[in-house]
This record gives C-alpha cells, sequence and structure tokens, in this order.
C-alpha cells in the first residue's frame, strides 16, 4: 500500500479507522510523539476545516464525512437530474424553489470547542435567484475579544459588551435556519460554531443540508486560480460593503451564490440532489468546457441588484 503523500491524506488515512481526539490525529499526522492540548486543537482545525470529508464530531473528535460515491469515469455534468435519490430534509424541486441561508459568522477565535465565541452573525436568505432579506446582530461572547480580533473584525468589547448573547437570539437564529440549506463560504467553520452555540445555548442540535460555497467555485469556476470569497467576489464584480464583518460577507457570499447557480443551471443542474452529486464528484476530474473559458474572459454583469 502506497503511503499518504499530503497531511490531510494521512488524516483522511488515519481516520478511516474511526474517530479521533485532535492530540491523537495530530501525533500520528504530523509524527510527533507529544503536543499540547491547544496546539493540536489549532492544527487540526487549520488543517481539515477547509476540507469537506472531514467533520467535527460533537465531543471534539475529527471523523470522515459520508460523502456518496461517484462510479469511475463518470461525467460529472452527464444526466445529474435523471435519478431522484431525495433523502429525507433535502430541499425538492427546481434550484430556484429551494431557500438557501447564507451565514457568516464572526468570532473571538477558530475553535469553539476551545472556548471561543460568536461576536456577530449574519443570515442572508435567497431564494427564487434573489437575495430577499438579511438579519445581521451583534453578539456578546461573554468572554474577551482579542486584539487581533478586533484589529481584523473592527469589533470591540465596547461594541457588544450590551448586545444580546446567543442564547438571547438563538430562537431567532433556529427559525432563521429551519426548512433552508445552510450556506457559507467554508461552511464547516460557521456551521461548527452555530452548531456549538445552539447546542450550548438551548440545547439544539443543528441538522439539515448544507452548501459550501469554496467547493461549489471549486466546481463551477475551474479558471479561477483562488476560491476565496474576495477572490471570488472580485470575478462577478460583486463589491463588498465591510469586508470581515458578518453582514458584509454574508451579503456578498449569497450575490457570488446567485450567480454561481446560475451558472449550475445553465451546466445543466438545476435540481438540489443534482448540485449535491455535482459537488460529490471529483473535481480534478472535471474538464475545462467553453462555457468556462467564455466564462473567465467575461464573468456575469454585476450591475443588477440581487437584493429584492
Amino acid at each position: 500500500m502506497s503511503r499518504p503523500t499530503t497531511l490531510s491524506a494521512r488524516a483522511a488515512q488515519r481516520l478511516a479507522a474511526g474517530p479521533l481526539d485532535p492530540v491523537t490525529l495530530m501525533c500520528d499526522v504530523c509524527k510527533v510523539e507529544r503536543l499540547q492540548a491547544d496546539a493540536a486543537e489549532r492544527m487540526s482545525v487549520a488543517l481539515l476545516s477547509s476540507h469537506p470529508e472531514f467533520v467535527r464530531l460533537p465531543s471534539g473528535h475529527w471523523a470522515l464525512a459520508a460523502i456518496p460515491a461517484t462510479p469511475a469515469g463518470a461525467s460529472a455534468l452527464v444526466d445529474l437530474d435523471r435519478r431522484d435519490d431525495r433523502s429525507e430534509g433535502v430541499p425538492a424541486g427546481s434550484l430556484r424553489e429551494v431557500n438557501f441561508a447564507v451565514v457568516d459568522v464572526e468570532t473571538t477565535g477558530t475553535s469553539p470547542v476551545a472556548g471561543d465565541r460568536i461576536t456577530e452573525i449574519a443570515i442572508a436568505h435567497v431564494r427564487g435567484g434573489e437575495v430577499v432579506d438579511v438579519y445581521a446582530q451583534l453578539v456578546n461572547p461573554q468572554r474577551p475579544i482579542p486584539p487581533y480580533i478586533t484589529q481584523l473584525t473592527q469589533i470591540s468589547w465596547e461594541m457588544v459588551r450590551d448586545q444580546p448573547t446567543f442564547r438571547d437570539i438563538a430562537p431567532t437564529v433556529v427559525d432563521r435556519l429551519a426548512g433552508q440549506v445552510f450556506t457559507a463560504h467554508n461552511a464547516a467553520f460557521d456551521w461548527r460554531f452555530v452548531g456549538h452555540e445552539l447546542d450550548r445555548s438551548i440545547g439544539h442540535v443543528l441538522a439539515g443540508p448544507k452548501l459550501c460555497t469554496v467547493r461549489l467555485a471549486r466546481v463551477l469556476l475551474p479558471a479561477l486560480p483562488r476560491k476565496s470569497l474576495d477572490h471570488v467576489t472580485r470575478y462577478f464584480g460583486i463589491e463588498i460593503a465591510a469586508r470581515h464583518r458578518a453582514e458584509g460577507d454574508a451579503v456578498a457570499t449569497a450575490q457570488a451564490l446567485v450567480r454561481m447557480l446560475r451558472i449550475a443551471e445553465d451546466e445543466g443542474v438545476r435540481s438540489w440532489p443534482a448540485l449535491e452529486r455535482l459537488l460529490s464528484a471529483p473535481t480534478a476530474k472535471r474538464r475545462l468546457t467553453a462555457s468556462d473559458r467564455r466564462r473567465r474572459a467575461f464573468p456575469l454583469p454585476a450591475s443588477e441588484d440581487y437584493i429584492a
């Protein structure tokens, strides 16, 4: 058996035998004998959180996600709407009938398990190809905000100390996520924080379908060298009103989602099950099409108002 050549590949091989805590996993992956818990936590989040094949369990352990297999040699864009294998909680109907809740959170750090908390949350609803409403709220994290976080987000303790705690807004968050596809740019990060806060504050377990717009961009914009929010929005000519603030990033992500869903429909992907199958296919096997090359030269116009 050949040895994995990347750290993420080593992690996947190690987790194939079952979930592991961050310390054990990072010691095995990095080939070291000992790691402090907080260091292992930061390393595991940095290494695994951007890869959809890894999931973080409520216990804090890492595990492999269950990703549907794609037959060898199958095209990612052929016969995607032919089957109707919806599972419970998966939206039915065309993509334009699916409700998306585009989420962005600002936090005190990178790990809710290590005690980091949400300082701001925004949820932008996308329906029928439009951004129809936006909810945004500063949150008292009930812990100090590190100076480097304040420098990045411009959110200070003075701004949040008189704001509601997450427990106060949890019912509103649950209501705004109900019946929606949880969507975010690097969805694993936002899902992990929102799920942890809901469980901690009101015992609510976050569940349902989710969509990562980073992964969507990897599949639909293969000619774009980098898939960060800055690069994706710049490609579409979308202006971010306030970078590293929840509302600005959520609205920009929602606008990018609208554009990418249009591209998916143009490619023949017209339902949620079809989109899931497209995203589960290995992106490396999808070759650039003539449409990809045209989009690289002429991205969709940004002159329209996508907020209804």
